[in-house]
């Protein structure tokens, strides 16, 4: 396991037990509020991470095109001496879209995943993680959202390891059960 693959991992367990913590806790108010913050902040970050590491090995693929790798890699393409080249100047893509890119290249039926009952939870918690990252008026979270959204996150990534590698996520059987005790 490298080291995408071990934060990738630990984030999303970090992002489950902050959700026990602040369903399990007699504390203020406040405090809970920071449990739900980090709890939904961390799991979206373990879905960037394990997109990002799942990318970077479908990248490696020799049948596929410079935009592909593009896509995947998130790196600017150049016309140079009539070739199209990646550079390493970056190239942001939206997570949605690199998500519908991978399943529709990489899968099997080439299938979509807003086809499936996650997509909706999973575009829901993106919307609220924006929300709270970049804030224009108060945002409330709670429990019901954030296990949603992780419960989305989970089902997100055993989809994309089914497109990407015929197996399911490993860790799906758990759920939203952390491995941490802190």
């Amino acid at each position: 396991m490298n080291d995408i693959d071990e934060l990738s991992t630990k984030l999303l367990e970090e992002a489950k037990r902050f959700l026990e913590l602040a369903d399990g806790t007699d504390k203020a108010p406040d405090a809970i509020d920071a449990y739900f913050h980090a709890a939904l902040l961390l799991g979206f970050s373990s879905l960037e991470a394990h997109v990002n590491a799942v990318a970077e090995e479908l990248a490696i693929r020799p049948t596929l095109s410079v935009l592909d790798r593009s896509i995947l890699n998130e790196r600017e393409i150049r016309l140079v001496d009539g070739c199209f080249q990646l550079t390493d100047q970056l190239k942001i893509y939206r997570l949605e879209d690199r998500l519908r890119f991978i399943f529709a290249t990489f899968s099997a039926a080439g299938y979509q995943p807003i086809t499936f009952t996650w997509w909706a939870e999973l575009k829901n918690g993106i919307s609220l993680r924006n929300q709270l990252v970049h804030p224009k008026a108060g945002v409330k979270v709670d429990s019901k959202a954030v296990s949603r959204s992780l419960t989305a996150i989970i089902d997100c990534l055993d989809a994309l390891y089914e497109a990407a590698y015929s197996r399911p996520f490993p860790p799906r059987n758990r759920g939203l059960h952390s491995s941490l005790s802190f």
